[in-house]
């Protein structure tokens, strides 16, 4: 069971993105812009992103994403942008993190089960 939670929700890493990227990033994605000045600024529910005509970075994101009905705009220069990444599914770390958990979980269980003395026959 625990194996299956761990590959159904997975493990999760920021990949960078280019602005030909922005297009295709949904609600669901976290957005990381890292500032020349080495701030970071995680941002979710996003409904739009793009680059505007005067070299911004705009994101519109939902206030609330119960509702879709609020949005907030803010832009940020892209000369203080260093990078822009998104937060995807890391399929790597998933598989390895459920190899290791399968052979922790198992070798938890022989150590309780073979504590008093173990003997494998038939």
């Amino acid at each position: 069971m625990l194996i299956g939670i761990v590959l159904l929700s997975g493990c999760h890493s920021f990949y960078r993105i280019d602005t030909d990227e922005l297009r295709g990033i949904s609600n669901k994605d976290v957005v990381q812009i890292k500032f020349v000045n080495g701030k970071k600024l995680n941002i979710m529910h996003v409904q739009n992103a793009n680059i505007t005509n005067n070299q911004e970075l705009e994101i519109i994101k939902y206030s609330s994403t119960k509702y879709k009905i609020d949005s907030v705009r803010t832009l940020y220069p892209l000369n203080e942008i260093e990078e822009i990444r998104v937060k995807r599914a890391d399929v790597q770390k998933s598989i390895f993190a459920t190899i290791w958990i399968t052979l922790g979980a198992t070798a938890i269980l022989l150590a309780i089960f073979c504590s008093n003395g173990c003997s494998v026959g038939w």
